[in-house]
This record gives C-alpha cells, sequence and structure tokens, in this order.
C-alpha cells in the first residue's frame, strides 16, 4: 500500500509541475455516521470557547468526509461562535468532479455591525482535509488545504460574537449532526481553537498557498484542544489543553484508533480492527460492542 512518505519521495522530482497535499493521523478519531450521533459541549456547563473581545483567534480541523449533503440537508462538522460544514450546493458551480463537495468555514462576528461571515471551498470526499478559521485585524481568513483566502478587511465588524441570537440549542458547542437535518458523515482527527492567529498570514486579498500544520499541540494561547486519541470505544473526549472542555459523545459518537481508512489491530482493547477493512465497517463493529 503505497503511504503518505513514499507518495511524497515518487513525486520529488516532480514537485515543481504535480502538486502533492497527503496527510495521516498519527493516533484515534472521532466517528460520525452520519444519521444520529454526535458529540457536545453544554454551553450552561462551559460558556463559549471564545471569551468577550476576541479580537484575534484561530479556530482549525482535520476531517474525513464520507458523504455529501442531500438537498435541504446541512453536514456541520462544527458549530458555536465559529462553524465548518458541507453544503449540498456546488459552490456556484465550481464542484466539477464526483469526489469533490462544497464546504464552507464561517463566524459570528460583532462590533459596529453584527453578522455572520464566511467563505466557499472545493475539497474532496474520501481524503483528509484540512480547513481553519483565522480572525486578526478585521480581516476574516479561510485556510482549506494547501490555499489560503484573505476575504478583505471589514472594520465594522471586529470581535468574535460573545453571545450567539439563536435557538437555544444552537449555543451549545457540538461537532456532527444536531438539531434538524444536519449530519456529518466520517472521521475528525483533531480539533484545536486559539485566541490568536496563527500561522503566516498573507497580506493581499485572494487566494495564497499555504502549508497546513499536520499535528496540533498546546500552548499558552490554546482554549482547547481536542485529539481523540482516547482508548478505542471511549465517548468522552479529553481536552488536551488543560482548561478542562470535555466533549460528549452521543448516541454512538465514539473514538476509533488507527491511521488513515485501513485501520490497524487493537487487540488490547478486545476489538480486533483488520487491516483493509473501511472506516464504516469498522465503526459499526466499534460501536456496536460499546453498548
Amino acid at each position: 500500500m503505497i503511504n503518505c512518505k513514499f507518495l511524497l519521495s515518487v513525486v520529488f522530482l516532480l514537485s515543481l509541475v504535480v502538486p502533492v497535499f497527503c496527510f495521516e493521523p498519527s493516533g484515534g478519531v472521532l466517528m460520525l455516521d452520519g444519521e444520529d450521533d454526535y458529540a457536545i459541549l453544554p454551553l450552561a456547563e462551559h460558556g463559549y470557547i471564545f471569551p468577550r473581545n476576541t479580537d484575534a483567534f484561530t479556530a482549525e480541523v482535520w476531517f474525513y468526509p464520507k458523504s455529501r449533503p442531500e438537498p435541504g440537508e446541512k453536514g456541520i462538522i462544527l458549530r458555536q461562535q465559529v462553524a465548518f460544514g458541507l453544503r449540498a450546493s456546488d459552490c456556484r458551480g465550481r464542484v466539477g468532479k464526483k469526489d469533490q463537495v462544497c464546504s464552507y468555514g464561517s463566524a459570528y462576528l460583532e462590533g459596529a455591525a453584527r453578522g455572520v461571515t464566511g467563505i466557499d471551498a472545493v475539497i474532496k470526499m474520501d481524503q483528509w482535509n484540512y480547513m481553519a478559521v483565522i480572525f486578526t485585524d478585521s480581516i476574516f481568513y479561510l485556510a482549506h488545504n494547501d490555499q489560503i483566502v484573505n476575504g478583505g478587511k471589514w472594520d465594522i465588524m471586529n470581535v468574535v460574537a460573545a453571545e450567539l441570537r439563536v435557538r437555544d440549542e444552537f449555543k451549545n458547542f457540538f461537532v456532527g449532526g444536531y438539531v434538524g437535518k444536519s449530519y456529518f458523515h466520517g472521521a475528525i482527527d483533531a480539533i484545536r481553537f486559539s485566541d490568536i492567529a496563527r500561522y503566516d498570514l498573507p497580506a493581499e486579498e485572494g487566494i495564497s498557498p499555504f502549508e497546513p500544520p499536520h499535528r496540533f499541540s498546546s500552548d499558552a494561547h490554546t482554549l482547547v484542544l481536542w485529539d481523540f486519541n482516547d482508548k478505542v470505544g471511549a465517548d468522552r473526549f479529553e481536552d488536551e489543553s488543560g482548561n478542562g472542555k470535555t466533549l460528549i459523545g452521543m448516541n454512538g459518537a465514539i473514538t476509533l484508533g488507527g491511521a488513515g481508512v485501513n485501520l490497524g489491530g487493537a487487540p488490547e482493547d478486545g476489538l480486533e480492527i483488520r487491516p483493509n477493512t473501511s472506516l464504516a465497517t469498522t465503526w459499526g463493529q466499534v460501536k456496536s460492542e460499546s453498548f
């Protein structure tokens, strides 16, 4: 089987012609079946992730989509003050292949005005994708895989919204489908929220090259970090930032060990996950043995 390191070495001499984007998770992942499972961080217990008057932040995620939303449905990856998800639309005609899907990153912002700012991006199905919302100096950036978009400066919204004007259930932080016709079918490797604008950001508006981080670590600016390297079958996902924001899996949202689509065994957990087993098949086995 061709892995990332082998692929990168094979195309090294062609790198000036053929761009390469490759990623493999180093540990566990959060599995979601796209039906009724999700993970939640209750607002009543933890409040909002970004405190009032936060004027620079980064929210980022590695995710693996297995299916696209049907018309009239929403593919929510995560949502609260910041949201990531998949759309049933074709991104205004930019989705041209069967393995592509329209995705988005957005944020609730306020200042002299209040509103939702977001940018669409075309990504691929059945592979790992990186996405980040970065905000600083009243500029909204969306990074997706090896590109970053500078959305331009807009001074009338200069901080994250400290209180969401949405239905009460949407004020909770949640990952995956939670309310209404929404779901996410696939895997999530890691989620990190920070109170700074990370990375070298392009000064010019428009699209620029970007090199995503393959691993998230915690530092003084990390507000929350879920890496889902919990025990196989766990439904409580520890916050590696040390801030105690334990994410709770609901309706079968659990962790699965391994690296990518074909996952190695975990006999020490009483479960053997055979190589060349699909994510969907393996997840179903783990979920059934967790109840």
